[in-house]
């Protein structure tokens, strides 16, 4: 990793943990904070995994307990004062909270043990190897309406279930074209890594064999330029590629991802190919300027 890489990384540590301070007694808005850092709501989570090791929603309360830590360290004796600082509404929740993070107590800590825990805010950015550098293929893909089913439902580090569940339907309907035909294209609408991941959604559509009369559903992708990466293997296993593409090449690169969604392209049928061998082309809808 070079040092413009890792000083980068450790700027939007910073700024997170700012405004996470400046903002403790609420409930964090990820989209103000995405801002804040100049980020894609859409990509944020994934970006600032990528660049830390840390969950956002993990390093936003570990950031809160520690700003509570301080308190108590400066003096501070009520405890419930101190847990609605930073959005607890009682001492016992709080304290839970505070053990699990630093196995002691918040009394523990007013009676001067110190924590074992290295802080949230100086774990040092997550290493780059150096021969993992990636280069996408780039595309311009224009305004393009696909017909197909939205479902809920994230399991296993993958929405491959309902996926599978949205393609069987899709493919009564789009008979008697065979897969190469079809043309099939899957989004994941939200992050599951961000919400209830039951609930999160998928969107699975064909770009041909479907037609408006059918009274689908819609996905529009936007056009523009794409950055293209192939996925070789099991499609509960994207998320790793996805990974990788956050952590080695749009952050060493800082590239500017537009806040929109990642679209898969699947280029064979898990029906007739071995989940090793499948191939799965992942677009990234990039600033132009870039």
């Amino acid at each position: 990793m070079t040092n413009s890489t890792t000083q980068f990384n450790a700027a939007i540590i910073s700024k997170v943990a700012q405004y996470i301070y400046d903002h403790s007694e609420e409930a964090i808005n990820v989209e103000a904070l995405a801002e804040y850092a100049g980020f894609s709501k859409y990509h944020f989570n994934r970006l600032f995994f990528a660049a830390t090791g840390f969950q956002l929603g993990e390093f936003i309360k570990r950031q809160k307990l520690e700003k509570a830590m301080f308190l108590l360290k400066s003096g501070h004796t009520n405890i419930l004062e101190v847990a609605m600082s930073i959005g607890y509404d009682s001492p016992s929740s709080f304290t839970r909270a505070f053990k699990t993070n630093f196995a002691c107590t918040p009394s523990d800590i007013q009676n001067g043990k110190s924590p074992l825990n290295v802080r949230a805010g100086n774990l040092p950015p997550k290493k780059l190897a150096e021969d993992s550098m990636l280069e996408p293929q780039w595309r311009e893909l224009p305004d393009t309406t696909v017909l197909g089913f939205y479902g809920t439902g994230f399991n296993d580090q993958s929405f491959s279930k309902v996926a599978g569940q949205l393609y069987k339907r899709l493919s009564e309907l789009a008979k008697p074209l065979d897969f190469s035909e079809l043309q099939p294209i899957g989004v994941a609408i939200d992050n599951p890594w961000v919400g209830e991941q039951t609930q999160s959604q998928f969107f699975a559509g064909f770009l041909n064999g479907l037609t408006q009369e059918q009274q689908l559903e819609h996905y529009t992708l936007q056009g523009g330029r794409y950055a293209c990466f192939c996925h070789q293997g099991p499609h509960s296993t994207m998320w790793q590629t996805i990974s990788k593409v956050y952590a080695h090449w749009v952050l060493p690169n800082q590239i500017r991802l537009k806040d929109q969604h990642i679209v898969q392209c699947y280029l064979n049928n898990p029906a007739d190919t071995d989940a090793e061998k499948l191939s799965t082309e992942l677009y990234f809808a990039v600033e132009s300027d870039k």
